[in-house]
């Protein structure tokens, strides 16, 4: 915005943007699944109603029973190679499938998934449960955050994308709180409950997307100008028909300056000239999820601080995630406001302050430790709320606003396909590192994702281009101008 905003202009500009902001929230909701299945199965492995299915009776064990830290690490990896598995094939066709129809296929491999992991006890259904679920969130994932990213207007496009993490976090929130709940439970009902509320995700989503038309660039990219205005005018509540056919006309220039430049899109395209640094930038954001720590959190937050000897685990997850939600909701406001660089930068800064601080009393104190305990709750709690609030939004942004309009799908795709790859190595290493029967170290293990943060820090403070105000169609301008400028100066020296 031009000018400075109170209070009351922005009260006024939520307002008149009531409709997008729902349904924004609406089509975020798709990663629910993802943070309630990250926090719902991370609390399996503490239930003696689980491990006595798919663990080992361990009399030295308060709980009675163990796991393997083999079964940990399909049980969390798997996902996330289903997920990679389903950028794959996004990288591959996703030009063909539009936003609506992969949330479609997420709802279905969803539900295939959840039915698999409840009706068997073997362990070769369960973690094809697992992979099938990866699937569905990979699915989930990318054609959210295209459509969130292409439906909503230029001040509202980062906060729209910022509420994947909002609704992850919420979905963790409600899956440890069921957790808590069945946890009692020492037979098969203590994870059946969780698995079976988790069906509600993909039917909820299934019809609601019945209502909502594609995204007005989808038509653009059809060529269909009247289906894009009336999508404008569905999503977005636009009744002035100038405005409509102004909006589309320039949506439809920005997409015929792309293909001027190459009239059919291939895999090569997006690691070409000025894609391939579009490109790289989008994939860099995406793995920066990864790099955050967020993925250690969510997956093993329950059995981390079980392990540190922190008491009522499930409780302290449910209030730091409770916390982490304000942090959510706010970044709806300050990502409207503050530029993307200095946020992920000082976001990502401060996290690697609090990973270290965690890291280096467990160094000087031991496991056992209540003061070490109350510093591992603080620290992860105020850890999840900085994400929340900054880096999390930010990245999931950047990565659908700085791809090119024709390869946008394709290279939301990759990007978080490259993030399961780092993702799957994060959840199938950190057992050897935190499990007592491995390398055992427990907290200190924070030190690796430290260092992480603040190499994010760095990065995003060094290459992150300001994209804060402008719209995609003004992103890709100025990305192709600069491409222009550089090849132009080139030419000169040479």
């Amino acid at each position: 915005m031009s000018r400075s905003t109170s209070p009351e202009d922005i009260f006024t500009l939520i307002q008149g943007e009531a409709r997008v902001i729902l349904i924004s929230i609406f089509i975020a909701f798709s990663q629910f699944q993802y943070g309630y299945d990250s926090a719902a199965v991370s609390g399996f492995q503490s239930m003696p109603g689980f491990l006595a299915v798919f663990g080992y009776v361990d009399p030295t064990n308060s709980l009675g029973f163990g796991i393997r830290t083999s079964v940990q690490t399909l049980i969390q990896s798997l996902l996330q190679l289903g997920g990679f598995l389903a950028s794959v094939f996004i990288f591959k066709f996703g030009t063909r499938i539009s936003n609506r129809r992969g949330l479609w296929a997420g709802c279905g491999f969803s539900i295939i998934a959840i039915i698999l992991q409840m009706c068997s006890v073997q362990f070769a259904a369960l973690y094809a449960g697992r992979l099938i679920l990866g699937i569905s969130n990979g699915f989930y994932l990318t054609y959210s955050a295209t459509y969130l990213g292409e439906i909503a207007p230029t001040h509202l496009r980062g906060s729209a994308v910022g509420l994947v993490t909002f609704q992850t976090s919420f979905g963790a929130l409600i899956g440890v709180l069921i957790d808590n709940y069945t946890t009692k439970y020492l037979s098969r009902t203590a994870y059946l409950i969780p698995l079976g509320v988790m069906l509600f995700v993909p039917v909820f989503l299934s019809i609601g997307l019945l209502f909502l038309p594609e995204s007005p660039r989808h038509y653009v990219r059809l060529g269909s100008d009247a289906k894009a205005e009336n999508a404008l005018r569905i999503l977005r509540g636009i009744k002035d028909q100038d405005q409509l056919v102004a909006e589309v006309a320039a949506i439809r220039e920005a997409w015929i300056l792309e293909n001027a430049r190459s009239e059919n899109i291939r895999l090569i395209d997006a690691f070409r000239g000025n894609d391939l640094k579009r490109t790289v930038l989008s994939l860099c954001c995406s793995i920066g999820q990864t790099a955050s720590g967020v993925i250690f959190f969510s997956s093993y937050s329950i059995y981390f601080y079980a392990e540190a000897g922190v008491k009522n685990e499930f409780i302290w997850v449910m209030m730091s995630l409770a916390i982490a939600l304000t942090g959510n909701m706010g970044a709806f406001f300050v990502m409207r406001f503050v530029e993307r660089r200095f946020l992920l930068s000082i976001c990502s800064l401060v996290n690697a302050i609090v990973m270290f601080a965690i890291a280096g009393v467990y160094t000087r104190l031991s496991t056992g430790s209540y003061t070490a305990a109350q510093v591992l709750v603080a620290m992860g709690t105020l850890f999840t709320w900085v994400y929340g609030v900054g880096q999390g939004p930010v990245l999931w942004a950047l990565t659908v606003e700085l791809p090119s309009q024709r390869l946008r799908s394709k290279t939301v795709g990759l990007a978080t396909g490259c993030n399961y790859i780092f993702a799957w190595l994060a959840t199938y290493c950190s057992p050897y590192f935190i499990n007592p029967t491995a390398l055992d170290w427990g907290p200190k293990y924070c030190y690796i994702w430290g260092t992480s943060n603040l190499i994010l820090a760095i990065w995003a403070f060094s290459v992150i281009p300001d994209v804060k105000g402008k719209s995609l169609e003004q992103i890709t301008g100025s990305m192709i101008g600069q491409s222009k400028k550089t090849t132009d100066e080139s030419v000169v020296a040479s």
